[in-house]
């Protein structure tokens, strides 16, 4: 009978034991399941993500209610931006156009990008771009100044990606958010110019000849 309690109690402190480990490792997996959720894999983006996207904008129809004149909307310290969720980059621009093209009913812009511009990569391999303005120009003096290849601008600046319903990339900071498809893209040479003005311009003009690039517009957004 002792023998017997004896044997019992063996196995019940065994039971106790087996269980025990199995419910730390448990929670062990747990904690790092959790972790790893956490940290998105390891793989830790520089720029912050809005997964919020355009909760703040309001659409409109730029066709009606673009109210901003066309000859110097882009003197307004305005930010070009190219990719889609595996990467992006953005840069400055002072130079475009807005109107229509290939039909009156097809709202566009014009953009353009010099070749040797870090954004110039991501205009050949992206379809998609948005043009944005913002209240601060901290943000276009800095994305004016710095290149994309030394480190993420839009992480320096505490800006947060967001991604339209096409995957085009654009900052929720911003105040306005044009997004267009390109269409054509037109890269000009020397032997494309008709007067002296950009044959002047160009001259010494390291970055290169602008590449055009004619963007139809498919979605605008504003605060």
């Amino acid at each position: 009978m002792v023998l017997l309690c004896q044997e019992k109690c063996v196995h019940l402190q065994w039971f106790f034991l087996i269980n025990n480990a199995m419910m730390k490792r448990f929670i062990l997996i747990i904690f790092s399941a959790a972790l790893l959720g956490c940290s998105g894999g390891g793989d830790k983006p520089q720029t912050a993500t809005d997964t919020t996207s355009k909760q703040d904008f309001t659409a409109f129809d730029v066709q009606k209610d673009f109210a901003d004149n066309g000859f110097t909307y882009f003197t307004k310290n305005l930010i070009l931006c190219v990719g889609d969720s595996s990467e992006s980059n953005a840069m400055a621009i002072g130079w475009g156009a807005i109107g229509n093209y290939l039909g009156h009913d097809r709202p566009a812009v014009t953009v353009y990008v010099a070749p040797a511009r870090y954004t110039y990569e991501f205009m050949e391999r992206h379809k998609r771009f948005t043009v944005m303005e913002f209240d601060d120009p901290r943000v276009w003096q800095y994305m004016g100044k710095y290149s994309g290849r030394d480190g993420d601008k839009a992480a320096a600046l505490g800006l947060h990606v967001a991604y339209t319903e096409h995957g085009t990339p654009y900052y929720t900071e911003a105040k306005t958010v044009i997004e267009c498809e390109t269409m054509t893209a037109w890269h000009q040479s020397a032997k494309d110019f008709r007067n002296d003005t950009p044959k002047q311009w160009y001259d010494g003009f390291e970055a290169g000849i602008h590449t055009v690039y004619v963007g139809e517009v498919i979605g605008a957004w504003k605060k």
